[in-house]
């Protein structure tokens, strides 16, 4: 009789996580978010070019965070109405999201759709070798990128949010090349 509870137990574990991640992958996306995947054969030197490549004529804000991150998840929200102004005045200014499989899928599918804007989640391999090119040593951390693909601003070195005033200046900079 144990065994039978053990393996039905057993069984609904493994079919219940089954279940609850195939329906935290099918959840779709609000108005305003979209979530991008990379080629697969994307070399991981290549994977900040592949991004960029996409929002090219475009001033590009660019957050590296993770689902479980605190202070990634206040800074979105400290962003959002500097987000909707450059979105309400019809600014070509997009704003993507960049985090790893630390952030895992059903929380993922959980943050974003409040979240608008370009999401990718990245193979641990590839967010790996992304952090590592840059030199990222903690999120979150950004970068934004001028029209023509060029970096614009970072505080990579430094990680953190750098506050709205320094995100408004080096986008408005960005804009006005």
């Amino acid at each position: 009789m144990k065994r039978i509870v053990l393996f039905l137990a057993v069984f609904a574990l493994i079919f219940g996580t089954a279940a609850a991640e195939k329906k935290a992958s099918a959840t779709k996306p609000a108005p305003g978010v979209k979530v991008v995947t990379l080629p697969e054969n994307t070399k991981n030197e290549d994977i900040l070019n592949a991004i960029k490549k996409s929002y090219k004529g475009t001033v590009v804000v660019i957050d590296f965070w993770a689902t479980w991150c605190g202070p990634c998840m206040a800074a979105m929200k400290s962003i959002d109405p500097i987000k909707e102004k450059y979105l309400k005045d019809k600014k070509k200014v997009s704003f993507v999201y960049v985090t790893g499989e630390t952030s895992p899928l059903a929380d993922f599918n959980k943050a974003i759709p409040s979240i608008k804007g370009y999401h990718y989640r990245l193979s641990n391999a590839q967010f790996k070798a992304l952090m590592s090119s840059l030199g990222i040593r903690g999120i979150p951390s950004y970068m934004i990128v001028n029209k023509d693909g060029s970096k614009a601003y970072d505080n990579i070195a430094q990680g953190g949010y750098p506050g709205d005033d320094i995100i408004i200046a080096e986008v408005d900079k960005a804009l006005a090349k």
